[in-house]
C-alpha cells in the first residue's frame, strides 16, 4: 500500500488539507484567517461543502479508471480490486433478508488507504 500511496501524493493538490500529512484542520482555519485579515476592505465569499457522505458516494468504476490514467498496477490493485469489485450486500429486517444487490460505490470505512483514494 506504500507504494501506491506514494504515487497516489503527488496528484493531490497543495490546497488540499483534507487527509493529507502535515495539512490538517487547524491550517486550513489558519490559512483562511489570514486570507479573512487581508481582505478588511473588500468582500470575501466562502463556500464550504458538506463531505459527511461523500464516501458513500465514490464511484469504483471512476476510482479504477484514475487508477488505471496513474499507470498503477501489480500486486496494490489486485488486492484494491478484490476490496471494491464484485461486493454485494442485503439488508436484514425483523430477520428476514432482502435480496442481495451490487455495491458499486463507497470507500471502505476503517481501510488505512480509503482517504488517499478519497482524494483522487
Amino acid at each position: 500500500m506504500t507504494r501506491i500511496r506514494s504515487k497516489i501524493r503527488p496528484e493531490i493538490a497543495e490546497s488540499q488539507f483534507g487527509f493529507v500529512p502535515d495539512r490538517g484542520t487547524r491550517h486550513a482555519v489558519f490559512t483562511l484567517s489570514g486570507l479573512m485579515e487581508g481582505a478588511v476592505e473588500g468582500d470575501v465569499y466562502l463556500c464550504f461543502i458538506d463531505y459527511s457522505k461523500a464516501f458513500d458516494k465514490v464511484k469504483h468504476s471512476k476510482l479504477f479508471g484514475i487508477l488505471d490514467q496513474l499507470k498503477i498496477y501489480g500486486k496494490g490493485l489486485r488486492i484494491l480490486r478484490s476490496l471494491y469489485w464484485d461486493q454485494v450486500a442485503a439488508i436484514r429486517i425483523d430477520g428476514k433478508y432482502t435480496d442481495f444487490t451490487e455495491i458499486k460505490r463507497g470507500m471502505r470505512q476503517g481501510c488505512v488507504l480509503s482517504p488517499n483514494l478519497f482524494n483522487l
